[in-house]
């Protein structure tokens, strides 16, 4: 069995703002980096450790947001939503089970039969118009990030949202998971300019939403360092692809990358690639263009450059 990459010593838990940035801190990782391991806004991390609860989204991202903290830090998951809950939940609201019955109304045989066969046919009626409204709406679909259209300085975005459960969700036509709730999170890369983000959920009776977005992503240049023995330049196209990348172990790219978008990197050692779409992921290693690395959809995995790759 592996051992872990990080170990972590138990930390008093004052409030949960602190106790997570003590974590971070002591396991010597910036913001950006765990925002790249748990595909959580650096915004939302910064909110989480301040305790500025007005600045999070609805309380079941935050709870999702907590387990993913959990998983990366490696710590007990349960811990942070205990904390969560006794410093920002609610109590639940008391209700009266006392029931007032009108001293009027008398039950009688006639009664029964006529209330039952109301109440049934009441059921009948909303089951069959249940049916008829899901088959004929299409399926729910929210993007809560980005809120709109909007300009953002770099390549790099989250877009996050909710769709019916069961329903299948891609964005730019790439597939992207989403959990028993039908919550989503996805890392993308944009290309420089505007980039068209179109959200999709489609659901079993073959209904669809759609929702965009305009996306205006202002990327600097960025030189690569001649003395890297390993610099890989990614370029996606014609269509969008999942792309996942290791840089001396380090995981610095998950997610879909939009066409015309680019990513390079550098690394000591090596550098592992993985992408959905093949065909649409071009890999230039050292300066030399080594062509797309697959046929359109295909699936390649673990592909691994160093500085022994061309040898």
């Amino acid at each position: 069995m592996s051992k872990p990459l990080f170990s972590t010593k138990s930390v008093k838990i004052d409030t949960l703002g602190q106790y997570l940035f003590d974590i971070r801190t002591q396991l010597n990782m910036d913001i950006k980096t765990v925002s790249l391991l748990t595909q959580i806004k650096p915004v939302y991390i910064e909110s989480l450790e301040a305790g500025q609860l007005e600045k999070l989204p609805a309380e079941v991202y935050v709870k999702g947001f907590l387990k993913n903290l959990a998983k990366t830090y490696h710590i007990d998951e349960n811990v942070l939503l205990d904390q969560y809950r006794k410093e920002f939940g609610f109590e639940p609201v008391r209700r009266s089970s006392k029931r007032r019955i009108n001293e009027g109304f008398s039950f009688t045989p006639r009664t029964v039969i006529v209330s039952a066969t109301l109440v049934i046919l009441m059921l009948a009626v909303g089951y069959v118009a249940s049916q008829i409204r899901s088959v004929l709406a299409p399926p729910l679909l929210e993007v809560s990030e980005p809120p709109s259209d909007t300009t953002i300085a770099g390549n790099n975005i989250i877009i996050s949202g909710r769709a019916e459960v069961g329903a299948e969700v891609t964005i730019n036509n790439q597939s992207v998971l989403t959990d028993k709730n039908g919550l989503f999170t996805e890392n993308l890369i944009l290309s420089s300019g505007i980039n068209i983000l179109e959200v999709r959920a489609r659901n079993k009776f073959n209904r669809e939403s759609r929702i965009q977005r305009a996306i205006n992503a202002e990327i600097p240049s960025v030189a690569v360092p001649e003395t890297s023995p390993v610099n890989i330049t990614l370029e996606i196209g014609p269509d969008s692809a999942w792309v996942y990348m290791e840089v001396d172990g380090q995981v610095v790219q998950r997610g879909t990358m939009l066409p015309g978008s680019t990513k390079t990197v550098s690394a000591k050692n090596d550098v592992l690639l993985t992408t959905a779409n093949a065909g649409s992921t071009k890999v230039i290693y050292n300066g030399k263009d080594l062509g797309k690395l697959g046929r359109p959809g295909e699936v390649v995995r673990n592909v691994e450059f160093s500085s022994t790759t061309l040898e």
